[in-house]
């Protein structure tokens, strides 16, 4: 039992780091269940268990595997092994006993046979007495050493830069609120100064409530060099959605760079002109490019440069509230296309320090010193 909690703190602890939120009354909560001995049935249960206690959803389910798997697994099974062993010994030593026995027995049928039976139960006595002073040590040693070095194992599963918790965390800061419907909340200035022109009160002013008025314009560049992060691509997308932007954002897709046509599917079908896009739906609005900006093949394309560079002008026509999100790092920027986008629109790598920055600019923060379209 004391091993048990002790491979607990140190998967509750490991799990904690990884961001999962858990609190000490979860830990407190999985102990005294393992002290009544919920789980404890074998280590597949117990996993089972603690992963509905622990994991709320698929992403912490699949960190909580891979921790299982390194901190409580290996070291369950290396404590249940000896058991298995000295089962496997009794039950060697009982099927020993039983045909020294039967020998015995077989002995008093016929006297013509008796040397025989007692050489074979002699050599059977030998073997098993050779073969538990052979394998006892090496089983034991064994088994120390499986417990002292356990077996590494590599699970190579996808792991986004930012948990999609902490994305859709971010995104419920972007908001821009404004007044809007019916009035029903009540307007406190001008009520007073209602009062103060007629002389008393004839009945509170009323004004319509603060909504979130924002709209996001996803352009995401796709195919190509985008292709190894599609993984990336959707986190965000349903990140955006579940940060409460559900219903107020439109997405729209393109190559590379947007130029002439955007299109509505992935695969770059049902075009629709820029230009509408822009205004119909980019006026005072928000828009957030989603591009490697030729990072991840690590070159430069000075035409890549200069389509950008005209599409921001036009894009700047009807907002300024846009920013650029890199999937790549900001370290592989050096030295590509990339770098030189980044002097003209404020680009920020997929991370949480990059997205809140990101979201900032897209509520209207001014843009980073040094970048801008002016030359």
């Amino acid at each position: 039992m004391i091993k048990v909690e002790s491979f607990l703190s140190l998967l509750f602890n490991d799990l904690r780091k990884q961001g999962m939120p858990l609190g000490v009354s979860e830990y407190l909560l999985a102990t005294k269940a393992v002290r009544e001995g919920v789980g404890l049935e074998d280590v597949e249960r117990l996993e089972r268990f603690l992963r509905l206690l622990w994991a709320k959803s698929k992403e912490d389910q699949e960190i909580f595997d891979i921790a299982f798997a390194q901190w409580v697994k290996p070291r369950l099974e290396a404590s249940i092994k000896p058991k298995s062993l000295n089962s496997t010994l009794n039950r060697d030593k009982f099927t020993s006993n039983s045909n020294a026995s039967s020998s015995y027995s077989t002995s008093k049928k016929g006297f013509g046979n008796q040397k025989k039976q007692e050489f074979r139960t002699k050599s059977q006595k030998y073997d098993f007495q050779r073969a538990v002073t052979s394998l006892s040590p090496r089983h034991i040693s064994l088994e120390k050493s499986e417990s002292i070095q356990p077996e590494i194992k590599y699970h190579l599963t996808p792991r986004l830069p930012i948990s999609m918790r902490e994305m859709a965390s971010i995104w419920r800061h972007l908001r821009r609120l404004r007044r809007e419907g019916i009035p029903e909340d009540l307007d406190v200035d001008g009520t007073i100064k209602d009062i103060c022109l007629t002389g008393f009160l004839r009945s509170p002013v009323l004004q319509p409530r603060r909504r979130n008025q924002v709209k996001l314009i996803l352009l995401i560049d796709c195919e190509g060099s985008m292709v190894p992060f599609t993984l990336l691509i959707d986190a965000l997308q349903e990140s955006i959605e579940k940060g409460g932007l559900l219903g107020k954002t439109r997405t729209y897709y393109f190559h590379d760079c947007p130029e002439g046509f955007l299109f509505e599917q992935p695969n770059l079908t049902v075009p629709v002109p820029m230009e509408e896009v822009l205004s119909d739906q980019a006026k005072s609005n928000s828009v957030l490019i989603f591009s490697d900006a030729g990072a991840a093949r690590g070159s430069y394309d000075g035409r890549r440069l200069a389509d950008t560079k005209a599409f921001l002008k036009i894009l700047s026509a009807y907002t300024y509230l846009y920013a650029w999100l890199n999937p790549v790092p900001a370290v592989r920027w050096k030295v590509t296309t990339a770098e030189d986008i980044a002097h003209l629109v404020p680009m920020f790598p997929l991370d949480k320090e990059g997205l809140n920055d990101t979201v900032k600019i897209l509520q209207g923060h001014p843009f980073p010193s040094g970048v801008g379209l002016d030359d």
